[in-house]
C-alpha cells in the first residue's frame, strides 16, 4: 500500500493573500494543489491533505475528491506539517509501506512516470527515503537545497543555499522537493527533526542526513528541470512557472 501526504497549511506570506490558500491560486485555471492531488490519487490511498491557513478555501477546490484532512494549528515547517500528516495516517489504522509526501504548490510539472519511476527506484535500491533532485545550471537563481552524494552515489546530506560553503554552493544537483519514504522509518524518525535555530522551524528535508548517518540509504532520482519547474512563492514565479510550463507542453 501506498499513501500520499499533501502539505497545504502554509499561508504564502510573500504572496499577501488575506483570504485564500497559496495553494489554491490559479495555474493555467485550475488551483495549483489540483495538479497534486490528481498525480497522488493515481497512485496513492489513502490520501491525507494538511491544511492550516485559509483552510476553507482548500477544501472548497477538493469538494469533489476522496481527501482525508488534518489540521496543523502552528506552521512549524515542512517537517512538523509531514508529522501532522503521519498522525492522521496512523489514526486511520492503516500501514502502507510507502508514504509520499508532496508541496500542494510544486506538482504541476511532475508526471505519474517520474513518481512511478521514483517508487520503482526506491525499492530497488532498498532504500528508507528516496527523493526527486534536478539538475540546475545556475543554482542560486533558485535557492534550492543543494544534494551531496558520497563516492557509492547515494544521498548523504541537503545543504541549505544559505548554509553552504563556497565548494558546496559549485553544486548542481539540488532538491526538487518531492518524498518517498518508508513508513516505518519516517514514523520512527520524524521526531528526529531538530529545530532550525533560524528560523524555529522543522524541514523534511533534514531526514536526508538523518537517514544517512544511521546507515540508511537515500536514494535520488534525477529528472530534467522540465520535469520539476519553478517553485512558487512570489506572483511573478506563478508567471514565470506558467510560461515554463507552457513551452515543455509545445
Amino acid at each position: 500500500m501506498i499513501a500520499g501526504i499533501i502539505l497545504a497549511a502554509g499561508k504564502g506570506t510573500r504572496l499577501k493573500s488575506k483570504d485564500k490558500n497559496k495553494a489554491t491560486l490559479p495555474f493555467l485555471n485550475k488551483p495549483l494543489i489540483i495538479y497534486a492531488v490528481d498525480l497522488l490519487t493515481e497512485i496513492a490511498d489513502p490520501m491525507i491533505v494538511v491544511v492550516g491557513a485559509f483552510y476553507k478555501s482548500v477544501e472548497e477546490v477538493l469538494k469533489d475528491y476522496k481527501i482525508t484532512y488534518t489540521f496543523q494549528k502552528k506552521r512549524l515547517g515542512t517537517g512538523h506539517a509531514t508529522k501532522v500528516g503521519l498522525e492522521e495516517l496512523t489514526k486511520l489504522a492503516t500501514s502502507p509501506e510507502i508514504v509520499l509526501v508532496s508541496y500542494g504548490d510544486h506538482c504541476m510539472f511532475y508526471s505519474k512516470k517520474i513518481v512511478v519511476n521514483l517508487i520503482s527506484l526506491h525499492r530497488k535500491e532498498n532504500a528508507v527515503m528516496s527523493i526527486i533532485t534536478t539538475h540546475h545550471e545556475y543554482p542560486n537563481s533558485l535557492a534550492w537545497g543543494r544534494v551531496v552524494r558520497n563516492r557509492n552515489g547515494y544521498i548523504v546530506d541537503n545543504i541549505e543555499q544559505k548554509d553552504a560553503t563556497a565548494d558546496q554552493l559549485k553544486i548542481k544537483e539540488i532538491n526538487a522537493g518531492f518524498y518517498c519514504f518508508n513508513y516505518k522509518f519516517l514514523k520512527g524518525y520524524i521526531n528526529k527533526i531538530s529545530k532550525s535555530a533560524i528560523s524555529g522551524e522543522y524541514y523534511i528535508n533534514s531526514l536526508i542526513k538523518i537517514a544517512a548517518d544511521e546507515g540508511n540509504k537515500v536514494a535520488g532520482l534525477q529528472v530534467p528541470f522540465s520535469g520539476v519547474g519553478i517553485g512558487i512563492n512570489r506572483y511573478d514565479e506563478l508567471e514565470e512557472s506558467q510560461k515554463l510550463y507552457l513551452r515543455n507542453k509545445t
